[in-house]
């Protein structure tokens, strides 16, 4: 009865937002070069990397300044933020015995200090954030890395492992294959109110699942998806020629698929969005590694 009051809740939800409308501000540039932006849930830092994710930077909206986080290997690849957006937690590569590893560091923002969170490891997932700290799933285990203590519960955690969508919940791991035929699953995430899964399924689309799988909404063609909200979501529309990305867009689309916007400059080929939905911002990088901002109003018609 639970499961049916709940799906009944998010379709009425998914229902109310057809009539809502989207319309951008404003879109300006970054002074500093960059690719895959990353903003914390403020939308007042955008963490940024180069194209390869080396190195890390955090570009400080209300003062206009960049604070150098890391030069490492893979530093830039899916950072986040911790919950109070003091700290940044991000990954450093290395190779043992021609073997990859990555372990995980924290940068205090307001110290400008570095501690060594997680030594490198195999298999490492994506980060998320925790309470004083993160979680990642690695060398299958689930770990809980802090600083500090907390009674804190762990909440639900979701990842790939190719094959399947797992979620952690119930402090037991599911694994999920939502989309029969699917070749792998990537980009999976948690939605805001922790009880959607979005994700792309090789070959098949975009879609958001319900925590036991079941699916809620097909988005299509929408690559290197982030939530906005719990009811919009943005991606990027690539194409490619076979060797090299001849266009991209950015769009915004709600779960219904009634309401869709490219909410990217026409002149752009514009990849890897970010959100920062308190602010209303989205920023996203060209293929040339300018970043931009967009700043838009969801409102009711």
């Amino acid at each position: 009865m639970k499961y049916l009051v709940f799906i009944g809740i998010v379709l009425l939800s998914i229902t109310s937002v057809s009539a809502q409308t989207i319309t951008i501000k404003k879109t300006y540039p970054m002074e500093q070069k960059g690719f895959h932006p990353k903003f914390n849930s403020n939308g007042n830092l955008l963490a940024f990397t180069s194209e390869s994710y080396t190195g890390l930077d955090v570009y400080n909206f209300p003062d206009k300044s960049i604070v150098k986080i890391s030069e490492e290997k893979g530093a830039g690849y899916q950072p986040v933020f911790s919950s109070n957006n003091e700290k940044v937690f991000y990954k450093s590569l290395t190779y043992d015995s021609r073997l990859r590893k990555e372990g995980v560091k924290s940068y205090d923002l307001a110290q400008k200090t570095r501690v060594e969170m997680l030594e490198p490891r195999r298999d490492m997932k994506q980060l998320q954030t925790f309470e004083n700290g993160f979680l990642v799933y690695a060398d299958t285990k689930l770990l809980k890395a802090t600083i500090g203590k907390t009674a804190a519960p762990v909440p639900n955690y979701v990842w790939s492992d190719g094959n399947n969508l797992n979620i952690f919940k119930n402090n037991k791991i599911h694994l999920l294959n939502p989309v029969k035929g699917a070749n792998g699953y990537i980009w999976a995430s948690l939605s805001p109110n922790g009880k959607m899964i979005l994700f792309t399924a090789a070959g098949q689309g975009t879609f958001v699942c319900n925590l036991d799988g079941k699916i809620i909404a097909e988005l299509g063609y929408l690559n290197a998806p982030e939530w906005y909200n719990d009811m919009f979501v943005v991606g990027m529309q690539d194409k490619d020629d076979g060797h090299f990305v001849t266009g991209s867009k950015i769009l915004m689309k709600s779960l219904d698929g009634k309401i869709e916007k490219i909410v990217s400059a026409s002149q752009h080929i514009a990849m890897f969005p970010s959100t920062a939905s308190a602010v209303g911002k989205v920023a996203y990088n060209t293929i040339d590694g300018d970043i931009y901002v967009v700043e838009l109003e969801i409102s009711k018609k």
